[in-house]
């Protein structure tokens, strides 16, 4: 489903003059690709998504963390990217309750904290979509001199010659000069992040343990996609005549990486929050998230994301 940049351009102007007339509370017109994936929605999935129940918890930390999760939970289906906002509001939040400075160090002193379960469970499940972010950000936009540099000072801080070792190589390697280049490197760089073990030229039985990935997915790619939105830094993605199904998969993803660290985190941080949940719920919560039918049956893509379950 294709549509040119003037439709859309147009379709903004002409919401936006509707509201100037009839104020906000009118809904607008949904664009093609909005209507498109509310519609895959209803026909291919009965729940979406289900979060973990949780016990009480008299922090008040704890409970502005779930404020922020209501504010997620609220712009699903339509707005993935909203849901991510707010539960990385949440996860940041929280990882205040377990390391002091900067965000970046927190993050980094969080990676070494969480469950290998946990980081193991959202790192089989990266898309392509979100490889390729990371090569862009990585790798393309280096080697054009058009990186930002807090993103090479992040990759450097995080203090893993392996991590360092895996970008340089994709850079020499596969490079920036053709696509199909840069998607073979984005597939190599998933199947690192899986922790698969890997041959890198003559470099023979190269994996990444857990800490390493566990870093990338959140000092590497949660927070360098979280910076791109709130700086600005790239189109709000459903109003672009550039989205397409495949354009819910990134965001989509960022948020559940997001929600099952903060999951990870509060086991550390106020266990009794979720070892008070029944050993069947959380069961069901994760085997949920482990269905392979779901986000690609939405998406029409091969990468299993889950998003539909018919257990109860």
């Amino acid at each position: 489903m294709n549509y040119d940049a003037t439709y859309h351009r147009n379709e903004r102007l002409r919401a936006l003059a509707r509201w100037s007339e009839a104020g906000v509370l009118e809904p607008r017109r949904q664009l093609p690709i909005e209507k498109a994936f509310a519609d895959r929605v209803r026909e291919k999935s009965d729940i979406f998504f289900r979060p973990m129940a949780v016990a009480d918890q008299s922090s008040i930390e704890y409970h502005r963390q779930l404020s922020y999760l209501i504010d997620a939970f609220d712009a699903l289906p339509g707005r993935v990217d909203i849901a991510f906002d707010s539960t990385w509001k949440a996860l940041e939040l929280a990882s205040k309750e377990l390391c002091s400075g900067h965000i970046t160090d927190r993050l980094k002193g969080l990676s070494e904290r969480l469950e290998p379960g946990v980081v193991n469970l959202i790192s089989e499940k990266y898309p392509a979509q979100s490889c390729e972010y990371l090569y862009q950000r990585f790798v393309v936009d280096a080697l054009q001199g058009s990186a930002d540099p807090r993103l090479e000072k992040r990759l450097d801080g995080l203090g893993e010659p392996l991590v360092s070792q895996l970008v340089d190589y994709l850079k020499s390697e596969y490079g920036d000069e053709t696509d199909e280049r840069r998607r073979k490197g984005a597939m190599l760089l998933r199947r690192a992040l899986r922790g698969d073990t890997l041959r890198l030229g003559d470099v023979e039985g190269f994996a990444l343990t857990t800490v390493p990935r566990a870093k990338m997915l959140l000092s590497l790619f949660l927070y360098t996609a979280r910076n791109d939105r709130f700086h600005g830094e790239s189109f709000s993605p459903f109003v672009s005549s550039k989205a397409t199904m495949r354009t819910y998969t990134h965001p989509y993803f960022a948020f559940l990486a997001s929600y099952y660290a903060l999951v990870g985190t509060w086991k550390i941080v106020y266990p009794s929050v979720v070892e008070g949940v029944p050993p069947k719920r959380k069961r069901r919560s994760v085997k949920i998230w482990k269905h392979a039918s779901g986000f690609s049956d939405i998406t029409g893509l091969g990468d299993g994301l889950a998003v539909r379950s018919r257990c109860r």
